[in-house]
């Protein structure tokens, strides 16, 4: 198996490989997810996540949990199977400062990257 690799990233760094389309896996409960999410984010809590991992959409994933430390878990165990993983500083609590969409509620929500992509880079 070929080894990925985990990178700690800021809400910009993140935001842009959102805009671009990467997947954002959420590792919290889904009761923290119901409180508010990256938009689009799929809910992987961070205990089923090692089974859940070859499931998940092919390509750099990016990982977030409240504020960080859950998802810093996250990334490391995905490098370990072989995939690449970004995990947000901060979390959503610096995503949502940053004011970044965020959506409510046990649905990942629709992302509309167009709009964003036009704001964040001209």
């Amino acid at each position: 198996m070929s080894v990925g690799s985990a990178e700690e990233v800021d809400v910009a760094v993140a935001v842009a490989a959102w805009a671009a389309g990467d997947t954002v896996l959420d590792v919290r409960t889904p009761e923290e997810y119901a409180l508010g999410h990256v938009t689009g984010a799929l809910n992987v809590p961070l205990g089923r996540l090692a089974v859940a991992a070859r499931d998940l959409p092919a390509g750099q994933l990016i990982t977030v949990c409240t504020s960080g430390g859950r998802s810093w878990r996250a990334a490391h165990l995905l490098a370990r199977q072989g995939r690449t993983a970004l995990s947000v500083r901060g979390g959503t609590k610096a995503w949502r400062a940053a004011g970044h969409p965020v959506t409510t509620g046990p649905t990942p929500g629709t992302r509309r990257r167009s709009g964003l992509l036009r704001r964040l880079f001209g």
